[in-house]
């Protein structure tokens, strides 16, 4: 009886202990993939769709080159005008034509991936499938497609904010630390795009510490944050190894802001500034300049002062006026109407949704408006009621109140940090603020799957209310007893052994805006 037993075991695969599981066949790692992520014929529909029409809209399309663009060619990781993701990749590509295409292609990668990572723990699959339809719609816009044949850092900025806020909500869910260096990388990418990318990253880390400070994860959270603190403050040294950008920056503050104010040019006077800059400002300007902040910056007697002193100047206003601080970016001088409009101006693609679409996500008129607005903090309103009473779904909601916090902070950098083209600076930030806004609604509708650290993910919903399957059982090795540490234990007839599973950018035809 014994031999036999030995034999028997013998040929009985088992789950050795700890570091030494045996590693899970690749066809078993692709299907738990697909499980996780919740595909199915349904999804892989969508996403099909998708992709045509993204290509259709986008392939083949006359490539829009600005004046500006060639400082996109030019990567230098220190004293460069533009930051060096996007420099990095046109400079090694070189061909328009191919950039082009490359741009189209990854916004088809990056929403695709964007929908399944947000949408793979929300449920019921009804909610998931309507939740990633609307989302894969908003990339099938005029605003969103019209970049991909733009020689600009929208196309790709955009691409990586819907990935980042995408990997950004689930880890508000499934805050495993395996997920948290997904995010971290995400955001070394993303924050290394654009000037103000960088900087919001710093708030962001405010966020992400706060929503998890009450959470049994929050060491993964804090150290989130400070891997996001620490990319903020490279991104700022290299903001700072060059003027450039926020010398034109300031130019155009002047010009919107300052000098047709009296009082504010009283105040800017009184601390030094030429009081010839009104003058400047009437055209015709000289040398055949067709800009005013570049008037201003060209001037002999206002150039210099600017350079030297305006900067800091302004930064002087702007802590000793808090009220013109906080007031202005939700004025109609401020850039939050920026968020609602989008742009199509700047690049070339067909229309591959309908007109209704195209109003209700990006509303042009204030008729359009006020019924999205009304909507929008009819959302919110109930996201908060559904915040203080459900904890399964509180930090889903956090998650994307975080993001609309991070927009805002947005709106204000770029209301106070440059004088024009708002809705092309804003274009990712908008994107970023629908995202959210329609993944509020999904949970509010629905619910959504929540873990914690080192934990499987787990429906909130009883699974007698949603038609997904039960979650997965925890695998042998995680849940066997502890208190025979010599008993073997062995799958399950045709189940696999899953023990070791575990600034923006500068206007075209100007120096730069940030």
């Amino acid at each position: 009886g014994g031999a036999r037993t030995a034999r028997a075991d013998a040929r009985t695969p088992r789950a050795a202990p700890g570091p030494y599981a045996p590693a899970v066949p690749t066809e078993h790692r692709v299907r738990r993939w697909v499980r996780d992520a919740r595909l199915d014929w349904i999804t892989g529909s969508l996403l099909v769709v998708f992709a045509a029409l993204r290509l259709v809209a986008t392939l083949d399309r006359p490539i829009a080159f600005f004046p500006d663009s060639p400082s996109y060619f030019t990567f230098e990781l220190w004293g460069g005008v533009r930051f060096p993701v996007v420099t990095a990749l046109y400079a090694t590509i070189g061909d328009h034509r191919a950039i082009v295409t490359v741009q189209a292609v990854a916004g088809v990668l990056a929403w695709s991936v964007a929908v399944v990572v947000a949408g793979s723990v929300i449920v019921p699959r009804w909610v998931r499938y309507g939740f990633q339809g609307a989302v894969l719609t908003l990339g099938l816009t005029l605003p969103v497609t019209r970049f991909d044949n733009a020689l600009l850092s929208e196309s790709i900025a955009i691409s990586l904010t819907v990935v980042f806020v995408a990997c950004v909500l689930r880890f508000v869910c499934c805050p495993t630390a395996r997920m948290a260096m997904v995010v971290f990388a995400l955001a070394v990418v993303w924050g290394l795009t654009r000037q103000n990318n960088a900087l919001m990253l710093a708030i962001a880390a405010v966020v992400i510490a706060v929503v998890g400070a009450g959470r049994a994860n929050r060491r993964v959270a804090w150290r989130l944050a400070v891997g996001f603190l620490a990319i903020a403050f490279v991104g700022v040294l290299l903001a700072s190894s060059t003027s450039q950008i926020q010398q034109y920056n300031t130019a155009q503050i002047f010009v919107r802001r300052v000098l047709p104010d009296a009082d504010r040019s009283q105040w800017f006077e009184v601390r030094g500034m030429p009081s010839n800059g009104r003058s400047v400002l009437v055209p015709p300007y000289p040398d055949g300049i067709g800009d005013p902040a570049v008037a201003l910056q060209h001037d002999p007697t206002f150039g210099p002062w600017l350079e030297d002193h305006g900067p800091r100047t302004y930064l002087r206003f702007l802590a000793t006026h808090p009220g013109f601080v906080i007031t202005t970016p939700f004025s109609d001088d401020g850039a939050l109407n920026a968020i609602a409009v989008g742009i199509t101006v700047y690049g070339s693609s067909r229309q591959v949704v309908p007109d209704l679409v195209e109003t209700v996500l990006w509303p042009q008129t204030g008729g359009d408006q006020t019924p999205l607005v009304v909507l929008v903090l009819g959302i919110l309103a109930v996201a908060v009621v559904v915040a203080v009473r459900s904890p399964s779904r509180r930090g889903a909601l956090a998650g994307a109140g975080g993001v609309l916090v991070t927009a805002v902070g947005n709106v204000v950098l770029v209301t106070h940090s440059a004088g024009w083209e708002y809705e092309r600076l804003l274009v990712p930030t908008s994107v970023a603020v629908r995202i959210a806004i329609l993944w509020m609604l999904a949970v509010l509708v629905g619910d959504v799957r929540v873990a914690g650290a080192g934990t499987p993910a787990v429906s909130a919903v009883p699974a007698s209310g949603s038609p997904d399957p039960a979650p997965e059982r925890p695998d042998a090795a995680n849940s066997a007893p502890a208190a025979d540490p010599g008993r073997r234990t062995s799958p399950a007839r045709g189940e696999p052994d899953s023990s070791g599973a575990s600034a923006a950018d500068p206007s075209p035809g100007r120096p730069g805006t940030t």
